[in-house]
């Protein structure tokens, strides 16, 4: 009986190992990524601007020379997730709706992790966190990985508001499956850059929530092409590309947002 309390005792108080700590992070997050209504507001707003989109299409805008001009017109519903040789920016770069695309999404679970970071420090909640639940390193990971699903979740419903947009505006919805479906798993995969990069950027400002979103935005548009590496055109090759990407990004940036939190004091 002693022998059996002694044993019981040991595993009570064993430290935790690498996996549990990440399993315990990640169940928190994903607890706090469910129970917060910024979630859902994102997921909401994901879905209403194709139809956004589809109202500015071919609307006149000013140009860079200061001559109104007329948008992009878009007669396919697709093009709104992408054209078939990448982003149509170039040709008019303050066409809303050549701009305001799927590749906005990058940029929307940035500033989801903006909001959850600043939060763990202005409310102290961090040291709670590395006190009981999980390692720096693991607290960067799971940012990351809900950061990557809500980005993730997104896209899908940012797809399902393109399909209601498109029956209501009658466009045409002309695409190759296959290629749509590799695009927008390709893209799914390179929100591990964006997400790892904007974890990186949070976790670096702490509790400074407005600049963090600031360069989160900077940052977010100086990659913006990278989105657009995806086109309906896809290919498996494409998406694998998309996919080491994606993990590599995450991987080396991830490990400088561990080195970041441990140079630097918790408040």
């Amino acid at each position: 009986m002693t022998a059996q309390k002694t044993m019981i005792s040991k595993e009570e108080f064993a430290t935790p190992t690498l996996g549990s700590r990440l399993k315990s992070m990640l169940k928190l997050d994903f607890y706090r990524l469910f129970h917060t209504p910024l979630f859902y507001i994102m997921l909401g707003v994901a879905a209403i601007i194709p139809a956004m989109v589809l109202s500015m299409s071919g609307a006149e805008t000013m140009g860079p020379d200061g001559v109104m001009q007329k948008g992009i017109e878009l007669t396919n519903t697709w093009q709104i997730v992408e054209s078939l040789g990448g982003s149509a920016v170039a040709e008019n770069p303050l066409d809303f709706a050549g701009f305001a695309n799927i590749n906005m999404l990058f940029i929307f679970a940035g500033l989801l992790m903006a909001i959850f970071i600043a939060h763990d420090y202005s409310s102290g909640f961090v040291k709670n966190i590395f006190t009981v639940h999980s390692k720096k390193t693991d607290y960067v990971v799971s940012k990351t990985a809900i950061g990557i699903f809500s980005g993730a979740g997104m896209i899908i419903t940012y797809v399902i508001g393109a399909v209601a947009a498109g029956l209501l505006t009658g466009k045409a919805f002309d695409v190759e499956i296959g290629g749509l479906i590799l695009c927008l798993l390709s893209k799914m995969f390179l929100m591990g850059i964006f997400c790892s990069l904007f974890v990186g950027i949070a976790v670096f400002f702490r509790n400074k929530l407005w600049m963090t979103i600031v360069f989160t935005f900077l940052f977010g548009m100086m990659l913006y092409p990278v989105g657009s590496v995806a086109t309906l055109a896809s290919t498996v090759v494409t998406m694998l590309i998309a996919l080491i990407a994606g993990v590599a990004g995450a991987v080396i940036i991830g490990a400088g947002s561990s080195l970041i939190l441990r140079k630097r004091d918790l408040a």
